[in-house]
């Protein structure tokens, strides 16, 4: 595992993060030199997205008020852990500014790729894939599904007397986007989705989830 600190956060890769970032890149046929370096770009632009979108929720935690907030790339993702309790205001900003910063950044990259013109290369490639994955990975947290962004919007907004319709929510949009994920991105897509869907139902039944699918 990878640790370091950025901005005052203790930051931790995990080492599935990686190996997950190289077969969502195309680790399987990534066999000639120039689809090695762009699977590299891949991972790493990767990296860089999930961190700003953690680093989204940490500095929104902070400027809650929270003093010892931690982050975490591990899996499909990550997660920013505090240390103290959100009120259901707080929560949504801190569930939003995840996606929010990676869509700026987004927008960032997209001026930069239209203004500087870059040639073909690895660094226009690695900039296309930042921009895109940083699209893409917003948009999917913005779903009501629990443990995503949109699923602690969607928890928050319900309240906890209505906990378990946000679980029942958060099921039916797993299982929607496993078949989707079947047909479009892979089994490894499908997994995470049924693993979602599972954790939801052990939560609606009182079982113990998945201890790094339990935070944000």
């Amino acid at each position: 595992m990878i640790r370091f600190q950025f901005l005052g956060f203790p930051i931790v890769i995990h080492w599935i993060f990686w190996l997950t970032a190289a077969l969502l890149g195309g680790a399987n046929g990534a066999s000639s030199p120039e689809a090695i370096r762009n699977l590299v770009a891949f991972v790493i632009v990767a990296a860089a997205s999930v961190l700003i979108h953690e680093l989204g929720h940490a500095l929104t935690m902070r400027h809650y008020g929270d003093r010892q907030v931690g982050i975490m790339l591990h899996g499909f993702g990550g997660f920013a852990r505090g240390s103290r309790w959100l009120s259901r205001q707080e929560d949504i900003f801190v569930s939003a500014a995840g996606p929010f910063a990676q869509l700026a950044a987004a927008v960032v990259t997209w001026w930069v790729l239209d203004a500087w013109n870059l040639e073909r290369g690895v660094l226009r490639t690695a900039l296309i894939s930042f921009k895109e994955i940083s699209i893409f990975w917003a948009l999917l947290n913005l779903l009501p599904i629990i443990p995503l962004d949109g699923g602690h919007i969607s928890r928050a907004l319900f309240g906890p007397a209505r906990l378990k319709s946000a679980l029942t929510l958060s099921m039916i949009c797993s299982a929607g986007m496993a078949f989707y994920a079947l047909n479009h991105f892979g089994i490894i897509s499908v997994a995470f989705f049924g693993m979602f869907a599972w954790n939801n139902y052990k939560e609606m039944r009182g079982e113990p989830q998945t201890p790094w699918m339990e935070s944000r």
